[in-house]
């Protein structure tokens, strides 16, 4: 069994998304004297400060619906499954954004096809996470999600920031997707390790977070397993 992961490392001062606040990671000191004959000072801590939106994490529908879902009550069960990626990287511009007709491209060219209930993830970066442009590239257009919605997929995953199409205040495809039970993963990494012409397994499990609108996830994915 091979696990490949598809998470972003988090560090302090990373920046994930240019509409949010840097990640914090601060050391914390703790004092227990005595408590710890090899500690004398006490144990070690990290006070830890991030979005719920930082990093590689799951969207969920409370984020553009104040009545929506919220993380503690997500489906589980739709967030690990039967996954695939399609590759688009090659067949576009990083101004062009991600259509239903690039996908269908890709599924033909890659011999794999979306089905209901997959995970679907998209490469649509072909340089590394973060370099220049990346936070400029387009994303997915509405044409996107209505095929998503149609094929009824329990998650999409992009390797960019936004999985909108970015313009404007660029809510439409969380909307719809998120109004139609399809969960949204951002700023995966390492899609260029994922087999093109065959299925995996995906994992990608959120913190229990009461009331919030995301949560940052450790994403791997499975190959050569017998649970498919």
């Amino acid at each position: 069994m091979k696990i490949i992961d598809l998470t972003l490392e988090l560090y302090d001062g990373l920046v994930t998304n240019n509409d949010l606040p840097a990640i914090s990671i601060k050391d914390e000191p703790l004092e227990h004297k005595g408590k710890y004959d090899s500690l004398p000072k006490g144990y070690l801590s990290k006070l830890i400060s991030f979005s719920d939106h930082s990093g590689t994490h799951v969207d969920v529908a409370s984020h553009y619906s104040e009545n929506g879902e919220s993380v503690e009550n997500i489906n589980l069960k739709n967030m690990f499954g039967d996954a695939l990626i399609l590759d688009v990287s090659m067949l576009k511009a990083s101004d062009e954004p991600v259509t239903k007709d690039l996908l269908e491209k890709a599924e033909r060219r890659q011999g794999v096809y979306v089905e209901k209930d997959d995970i679907v993830l998209i490469r649509t970066w072909g340089k590394s996470w973060g370099e220049d442009g990346f936070f400029e590239a387009q994303a997915l257009d509405d044409s996107v999600a209505q095929w998503f919605i149609e094929k009824q997929i329990h998650i999409v995953g992009v390797d960019l920031s936004n999985a909108d199409f970015n313009q404007g205040s660029g809510s439409g495809i969380h909307q719809k997707l998120l109004n139609n039970d399809i969960y949204i993963i951002e700023n995966l990494v390492n899609l260029e390790k994922l087999p093109k012409h065959s299925r995996f397994l995906f994992f990608g499990i959120p913190l229990k977070l009461k009331n919030a609108t995301a949560s940052p996830i450790r994403a791997l994915s499975i190959l050569d397993s017998q649970l498919i």
